[in-house]
């Protein structure tokens, strides 16, 4: 069997970015968390670097999300489950706040029929 082999250029500070001020920390507090610097925290939102394998690990834990979630647009996955970074946030809301968010969004559903 013969695999193709694409080059992909990786880039995922975007989506960690959005991710993380969805959540409400600041690149300082993450950077604590991780006991690393906050310049470094900024250059991985910036694909000015990578990372490793093990800080994208603990970024996973923090916002938590899996690598999955990170690498999602260089996936072959259908569209309807590759999830919104701007949700996060929701999943950090207590569970009254989801659903009256949940029963607006049901109701919007009904009425744009």
């Amino acid at each position: 069997m013969d695999i193709e082999k694409k080059k992909v250029n990786i880039k995922i500070g975007d989506i960690l970015r959005k991710t993380r001020k969805s959540l409400g920390y600041t690149q300082e507090e993450v950077a604590e968390m991780l006991d690393l610097a906050s310049r470094y925290i900024s250059d991985i939102e910036r694909d000015k670097t990578k990372g490793s394998v093990d800080t994208l690990v603990k970024l996973c834990n923090i916002y938590h999300i899996t690598p999955t979630f990170i690498l999602q647009e260089y996936l072959d996955l259908d569209k309807e489950y590759k999830l919104d970074p701007d949700l996060i946030g929701f999943y950090e809301l207590d569970r009254r706040d989801q659903e009256v968010i949940l029963a607006l969004i049901q109701y919007l559903n009904i009425t744009r029929k």
